[in-house]
């Protein structure tokens, strides 16, 4: 079980059931897909602040396995990404 959380400068949205994935490569892929949408509400925030978000991925244990910064998920999504 992963749990995806979301930090940003103004606060922390933990996700408080997880999904249940085979491994972290699963994970990061449904990090970066929530990312993906979520990424349009980000736009407008200043860099600064955008800059600022994490998504962070938890396994089972409760131990942090992963961090995929804002810039990771922009990059991703970008057309040359």
């Amino acid at each position: 079980r992963y749990y995806i959380d979301v930090r940003s400068h103004f606060a922390t949205s933990e996700d408080p059931d997880g999904v249940e994935l085979p491994d972290i490569v699963a994970a990061k892929a449904e990090a970066l897909k929530m990312g993906a949408r979520l990424l349009e509400d980000w736009s407008e925030l200043p860099p600064a602040y955008s800059n600022a978000i994490v998504i962070e991925i938890i396994d089972e244990d409760l131990n942090q396995v992963l961090a995929i910064p804002y810039t990771d998920i922009a990059i991703q999504q970008s057309p040359t990404g």
